[in-house]
């Protein structure tokens, strides 16, 4: 079998006396493009601190690129974080910081140099080529907080992929972009995955965002697994009606899918 880039097992994670998850078992196989869906609240962001360690599990077990998340403490932890490039929702930059857009990919390598250490030679080439490769290069001087949603987003891109990582955990990366940036921030995700095989963790909610070569979608409702399969098998049209409204049916071809009116839950 395949090995697991993140495999959870039995797991319960808890906030105060609220349970959070509840998930029996989900996989994500190496090297895979899996999408992690569903309406808010349904757990989706919870699971990806879980498997940065930031979110501990009540019981059960969540192995990220086969160690213990669950186990690890400081420098195990900080090791395990190390191999994992994480674009979180997009938060505003402070005025007050005004870093640039190279300085923002920099922060990446810093895994690498360790904290309050320059970055080498090396660890500039790495980043300026990732610069390149997402046709961020002549915005490299820019101030971050002065470029587009959609470039600040290629640039966190970046800086993750700076790390060198193993796994790519994605929370919303096209949330707020207009059409056009949402497109292309599809298209850079599935060029990482075609270029180098990382295993990536895509949280979205819509249909359009799912890149082709995310092969596997994971449904999540309340905290729980209600569905894992092909896009086509779990978003069918009696699904989507029941998920979004009657009246609604998923469409699929091309390896592209969306949510269109019309079709009744039966089809």
């Amino acid at each position: 079998m395949t090995r697991a880039a993140v495999e959870v097992r039995s797991l319960v994670v808890r906030a105060g006396h609220r349970w959070m998850l509840d998930i029996e078992h989900l996989r994500v196989d190496l090297g895979s493009v899996v999408a992690l869906m569903g309406p808010n609240g349904a757990g989706k962001t919870t699971l990806l601190r879980a498997c940065l360690g930031l979110a501990r599990p009540a019981r059960g077990s969540c192995t990220v690129l086969g160690v213990d998340v669950g186990g690890l403490h400081g420098p195990g932890l900080a090791s395990l974080r190390r191999r994992i490039g994480y674009v979180p929702q997009l938060l505003p930059v402070r005025s007050e910081l005004p870093l640039t857009v190279r300085e923002v990919a920099a922060i990446g390598r810093t895994a690498h140099a360790g904290l309050f250490h320059a970055l080498t030679g090396e660890d500039w080439r790495v980043v300026n080529g990732w610069l390149e490769r997402l046709e961020l290069t002549a915005l490299a001087d820019r101030a971050f907080s002065q470029v587009s949603g959609g470039e600040q987003r290629k640039a966190i891109i970046a800086r993750a992929m700076a790390q060198d990582p193993e796994l790519l955990l994605l929370d919303e990366p096209t949330a707020n972009l207009d059409l056009g940036w949402r497109e292309r921030i599809v298209d850079t995700v599935q060029s990482l995955h075609t270029q180098t095989r990382i295993s990536v963790l895509l949280v979205c909610h819509e249909l359009e965002v799912l890149p082709p070569a995310c092969r596997k979608v994971i449904l999540l409702e309340g905290g729980r697994v209600s569905a894992s399969g092909s896009p086509e098998t779990v978003f069918t049209t009696a699904r989507v009606s029941q998920l979004y409204g009657a009246g609604l049916r998923a469409v699929h071809e091309g390896g592209r899918h969306a949510v269109v009116p019309g079709g009744s839950a039966h089809d």
